[in-house]
């Protein structure tokens, strides 16, 4: 079942218990499947609080995250393995079905060379543990392939399938992002075509990380190539508006992509859901 959702930082910079109380209400009354969490201090969330406004308002959520440098999985393997556990177990405490995002990396994190296989082999060996486990509990792990200025190690949805078929772990899944396929994919479809079978979760997010319809991104195509696949996954909004300062800096965003969450929204992703429902991969 594909589920329609969007990304917590549409309304807040960090899911504490008051942003919690105001944001899911608010997404359940906009007729959203699905909030994504930005998971990047598990620790710091009330699982429970959280789980039980997310029962009681009838819709679930996933959650993601980029490594925080000092556990980053290419200089740190055992201690990546360590924090991806941690987030896991809090994803699955929270009743997602998923923990995506820069899972292999820290946002911002580049040398200055091309990948080494020295790096490649840290992020199989943090990664596979955590993968086994997410199996186990019925969960994906995901990995999503971000732009050159973010990220020298995965950037494309071709490397994304190169590092699953390393680590061998069936609940490796792929998570594309049209901002990061704007700059690094040859088009939308060829991106998508691509992942394949190995995608199961897309953000969509416009050019600027703005209002979608309003910049470069064709999502008119990425949904029929989503269609052309038989995708059967998570469909998310991104646009950061609310963002701590830490994130803001890892990817560069300095001003205002949107002037509120509600034109995001509204016109935004209202013409998302209906591009969704004509390509039929939604309910109308």
């Amino acid at each position: 079942m594909v589920r329609f959702g969007m990304h917590s930082s549409l309304w807040t910079a960090a899911w504490t218990r008051a942003a919690a109380e105001q944001v899911v209400p608010l997404a359940a009354g906009h007729g959203l499947d699905v909030i994504e969490i930005a998971l990047l201090e598990p620790a710091a969330v009330d699982v429970p609080h959280s789980r039980a406004l997310f029962e009681r308002h009838g819709i679930a959520p996933t959650c993601s995250l980029g490594l925080p440098f000092e556990v980053c999985a290419p200089l740190h393997p055992e201690k990546a393995t360590a924090f991806l556990m941690t987030a896991l177990e809090a994803a699955h405490g929270l009743g997602s079905n998923t923990l995506s995002g820069v899972t292999f990396s820290t946002l911002g994190y580049t040398t200055g060379v091309p990948p080494t296989e020295g790096e490649y082999a840290n992020i199989a060996e943090a990664l596979g543990p955590v993968a086994r486990r997410a199996g186990e509990l019925g969960m994906t792990l995901g990995l999503e392939p971000c732009n050159r200025y973010e990220t020298h190690l995965v950037n494309t949805a071709d490397q994304a399938v190169a590092l699953i078929e390393r680590i061998g772990e069936p609940a490796l899944m792929i998570h594309l992002d049209t901002y990061h396929m704007n700059i690094e994919e040859k088009g939308f479809r060829s991106g998508v075509l691509k992942a394949g079978r190995h995608l199961k979760y897309i953000h969509l997010s416009e050019s600027d990380r703005g209002v979608p319809g309003t910049g470069t991104v064709d999502f008119a195509a990425t949904m029929a190539a989503l269609a052309e696949i038989g995708f059967q996954g998570d469909i998310v909004g991104e646009a950061f508006i609310n963002m701590p300062p830490a994130l803001a800096k890892a990817l560069s965003v300095w001003r205002p992509v949107a002037k509120s969450a509600e034109e995001v929204l509204d016109p935004g992703m209202t013409m998302l859901k209906r591009l969704a429902v004509e390509h039929g991969l939604v309910a109308a």
